[in-house]
This record gives structure tokens, sequence and C-alpha cells, in this order.
């Protein structure tokens, strides 16, 4: 399993890469089910995300249905323009791969000249070193990823915030800035949010 995940950096794309046959969604069926018993609503994300000026996208390596039943169960998911995940990069590409991360700009319009804009949400450390190399604004968000993919504390320096284990209120301590002239810079700018 290793080996294949380390190519591929997505499991199921590395079997089906690997010349596997098997049925996707009942593989991704079973693989995410049982979230409920881990996940429920968090009033704190969402006092958050309601804070946070901007468009909101999830950009994810899981299926998009996935996405939408865990931010159904964290009563967050009418705060998000878009969840854009396999169905999307067509099972083709993931992250950390470069292409993946120009397929969502692309789709969701953001020129290069705009990637500063961009403020990037991660746990996995090579993730976030690509939106890093863009040119986005990182936020590290500490969890056994870090661990898995071999990564130091130390390490962490490179991104603009570093959370732990959970995003919220602590962060506009840590980047003032998202608060203050994201939205003044959209309008003055005529860019969209």
């Amino acid at each position: 399993w290793q080996p294949i995940f380390e190519k591929y950096n997505l499991t199921k794309r590395g079997l089906l890469g690997e010349g596997y046959v098997f049925d996707s969604l009942a593989y991704d069926t079973f693989v995410r089910r049982g979230a409920s018993k881990y996940i429920s609503q968090d009033h704190q994300l969402r006092v958050f995300l309601e804070s946070l000026p901007g468009r909101k996208v999830i950009f994810t390596n899981a299926p998009e249905s996935s996405a939408h039943e865990i931010l159904g169960l964290l009563g967050v998911v009418d705060q998000f323009e878009a969840v854009l995940g396999t169905e999307f990069m067509q099972n083709t590409v993931c992250k950390p791969e470069r292409k993946a991360f120009e397929m969502v700009l692309t789709h969701l319009g953001i020129e290069p000249c705009d990637y500063h804009r961009v403020v990037y949400f991660e746990d996995s450390f090579k993730n976030l070193l690509v939106g890093a190399d863009l040119g986005f604004k990182t936020v590290f968000i500490k969890s056994a990823t870090l661990i898995n993919e071999g990564r130091t504390e130390e390490e962490l320096s490179r991104f603009d915030s570093v959370l732990e284990r959970k995003v919220g209120m602590s962060l506009r301590k840590q980047m003032p800035n998202l608060w203050e002239t994201q939205l003044d810079d959209a309008e003055d700018q005529n860019l969209p949010n």
C-alpha cells in the first residue's frame, strides 16, 4: 500500500494506476464510512468561517460527496462556494501535483497575478509546499499527517502561520491582515472575493 500511495499521492488513484479494477463508488463508500461517529457540528469553525472575508473553496483529494458529508456534519457546508475533489480532477491528478492546483485555479478564474491573494489551509506539508511555491498565503494545520510525512516542527517555519490541530479565531492574531486588507484590496481592484 505505502509504495503505491507514495507514487500516486492517493491510494485509490494508485490502485487504478497499477491496473486494479474495482467499483469506484463502492470503494469510496467503504473507505469513507462512519464519519458521523467522529465528526459533529463545530460552532467555533462556523463563526471563524463567517468572519473570514473572501471566497471559500474546498480543494480535496477526497470525493466531493465525502467532503460534502463532512462539511454537513460540521454544520458549515453553506460556507463554501465549491467543493473540488477527485471527480473534478477525474482521478488523473491530485495534490500535491502542481497540475491539480492549476486546474482548480483555472476553474475558479484566478490569474497568476492574484495567487498572492489565495489563503491556503492544509494539514499536509507536501501539499502546502506547492501552495507556498505558487505564492499563496499558507496556513499549516498540525495533525498526524506531519509525522506520517516525516516532517519536523522546524520545517513549518516556511509557512505564514501554523495552527494546532484546528482552524479558529487564533489565526486572527497570527494573520490579522486577512481581515484588515483583503476586502479593501478586492474593492479597489474590482476583483472577485
